[in-house]
């Protein structure tokens, strides 16, 4: 279902609801039909979320002035809120820095990583 984008694309479902695709999801990996892994991009710093510069893009998601940030963990997305569309891309930095920040995570749903 993910399987055409390729490890640092930032992706975004059709299904925007909160508790859906709303923030831009960095793709990583396939899992199964159901889910795949990603990682989520916010413009909030809170709850030790860790801010990308412009050299951790290859292309910037929107011309928003404020700073990018993504959520410190690893993050099992749902196939379902789909279909998804490519709305920017992470630089190999990117990729190498955010995989070196998560790297002693556990994907959660974010359902669960949000009751922690």
């Amino acid at each position: 279902m993910t399987e055409q984008f390729t490890k640092g694309e930032i992706i975004q479902g059709a299904k925007r609801n909160k508790d859906e695709s709303y923030h831009p999801i960095v793709y990583f990996e396939e899992i199964d039909s159901m889910f795949f892994l990603g990682g989520m991009i916010t413009h909030s710093k809170a709850f030790g979320n860790i801010e990308l510069d412009d050299s951790h893009f290859a292309q910037k998601i929107d011309n928003n002035p404020n700073p990018s940030y993504f959520v410190k963990n690893y993050l099992v997305k749902k196939q379902e809120w789909g279909p998804y569309k490519t709305i920017g891309k992470l630089s190999g930095k990117g990729i190498q820095f955010i995989e070196e920040k998560l790297k002693n995570t556990n994907p959660e749903i974010w359902e669960n990583y949000l009751t922690k």
